[in-house]
């Protein structure tokens, strides 16, 4: 029996998935705001949870797989891409959370992101770093036990196209034969937050683009309306025409998204059906309309929760931190190739930029 611990560091909240084998011990969530402040809260909840044989940490985009012992601050700064010393954001909380880890020595390990992952070939891989980050790995492994579940499957036999909806950004995955073979990364679609893929000719006008540009420009922002949740938004949708175009624009980015990922199949009539997760999926018009946009590709469902407060993504890294350690979910894992992910998220980039001056000004 191993007791394990998923953690998912969400735009709007951080959740904590624990198990006892497949018994959910520990379910709970908090606020990210209150984590940016305090990063010491993280720490109470994960000792909270005693004797813990792994823990899959907060990863942002994601490293080959590594102990959080052995991380250094360049390996930190993979995982949050924030030059620190300049900018202040969430981001930051993450790094912050990953050293307490690692001072207070918990048994924890840093997961890939979809960039590093064998299964993804790397003709795919050119030019882009935001493929899907680590968490979003975790919530298809959450979606690969539904479908192994529910059809009786082995991991081999899975096939779906997942649509994780978040509080600021949303992405799509493309898993074949129970793997990860393509990722559209949240940085790339619009997002209830996030504006998604930028432009070329106005990101030249802008010229001087920082982190806080990504989580800008979405749906919120469209609408006029930039703090409100998403319940909200959807509710203004249905009598404000601004909202509405906001939400048709989503919809058509998200759906291009999951039509443009369904040709990386070896056959598009592999694709079982289409598992929509994250905060979004309870959102009912919300899925209707994804069911109305996307049932011509496949079936549209919502990807089963195993528990009643955290999401998809922190349950998916607590069933991979057993699977690492052998356990009941160790066949997923292992034909995931989690073990195998390798290079580094700067890998196949062939846009010129002084990577060079940015690797030193790490050392």
């Amino acid at each position: 029996m191993y007791r394990v611990l998923g953690i998912d560091p969400g735009s709007l909240s951080w959740d904590f998935c624990g198990l006892d084998e497949d018994e959910i011990i520990l379910d709970t969530s908090l606020p990210s705001k209150e984590l940016i402040e305090d990063p010491k809260k993280a720490i109470a909840v994960i000792k909270s949870m005693e004797n813990i044989d792994l823990m899959v940490a907060p990863s942002g985009f994601g490293l080959p797989l590594k102990s959080v012992k052995d991380l250094t601050e360049k390996d930190i700064f993979f995982t949050v891409l924030k030059f620190e010393k300049k900018e202040k954001d969430k981001l930051i909380g993450l790094g912050n959370v990953l050293r307490l880890i690692k001072a207070e020595n918990i048994p924890g390990v840093i997961v890939p992101g979809v960039k590093h992952l064998p299964t993804v070939p790397n003709y795919r891989k050119i030019n882009k770093i935001d493929m899907g980050t680590a968490d979003k790995l975790c919530t298809a492994v959450t979606g690969i036990r539904d479908q192994m579940e529910r059809k009786n499957n082995r991991p081999e036999d899975v096939n779906f196209i997942m649509v994780e909806i978040g509080y600021g950004f949303t992405a799509v995955l493309a898993i074949e034969n129970g793997q990860i073979i393509d990722g559209i990364g949240g940085s790339n679609i619009m997002g209830f937050r996030a504006c998604g893929s930028l432009d070329g000719e106005l990101a030249y006008l802008i010229k001087d683009i920082k982190k806080k540009n990504i989580y800008k420009g979405g749906v919120s922002f469209i609408a006029g309306y930039q703090d409100l949740s998403l319940d909200e938004i959807i509710l203004l949708a249905q009598k404000d025409d601004q909202t509405k175009m906001a939400l048709d624009a989503y919809l058509s980015d998200v759906k291009k998204a999951v039509y443009g990922i369904s040709a990386s199949f070896t056959n598009r009539k592999k694709i079982c059906e289409i598992l929509i997760a994250g905060r979004g999926a309870e959102l009912k018009y919300l899925d209707q309309k994804m069911i109305n946009n996307l049932s011509e590709i496949a079936p549209v469902r919502l990807m089963k929760s195993y528990s009643h407060l955290s999401k998809h993504a922190a349950q998916g890294a607590a069933f991979i931190a057993n699977g690492l350690l052998g356990g009941k979910f160790e066949s997923i894992v292992n034909n995931l190739r989690v073990r195998e992910a390798k290079g580094s998220i700067l890998d196949d980039i062939y846009i010129p930029f002084n990577k060079e001056r940015l690797l030193s000004d790490l050392d």
